[in-house]
């Protein structure tokens, strides 16, 4: 074992001790492996219950502009150089 690492952590030299350090891992472990099932589970429910509304929203029509306006665009343009022909000069 690295030396420096012994001069911050000893572990305990009692059994019982060491045990108790081990159930408490164990238990950590549970409640974050819990804590994440959970924050999984809220966002999936959270996708399903989007993915319902927009599917709903979009078979309703909801929220759509129909104007008659709506299509391509008919412009002219003019390609403006920044520099003028050298052959002016």
């Amino acid at each position: 074992m690295d030396p420096r690492w012994q001069q911050f952590y000893q572990p305990p030299r009692s059994p019982l001790a060491r045990l108790g350090l081990v159930l408490i891992g164990i238990g950590i472990l549970a409640l974050s492996f819990l804590l994440g099932l959970f924050v999984l589970a809220i966002a999936i429910g959270l996708a399903v219950v989007g993915g319902i509304f927009l599917t709903v929203r979009r078979w309703l029509g909801l929220g759509q502009r129909k104007q008659e306006s709506d299509g391509p665009i008919d412009v002219e343009y003019r390609v403006v150089h920044r520099e003028r022909d050298r052959r002016d000069d």
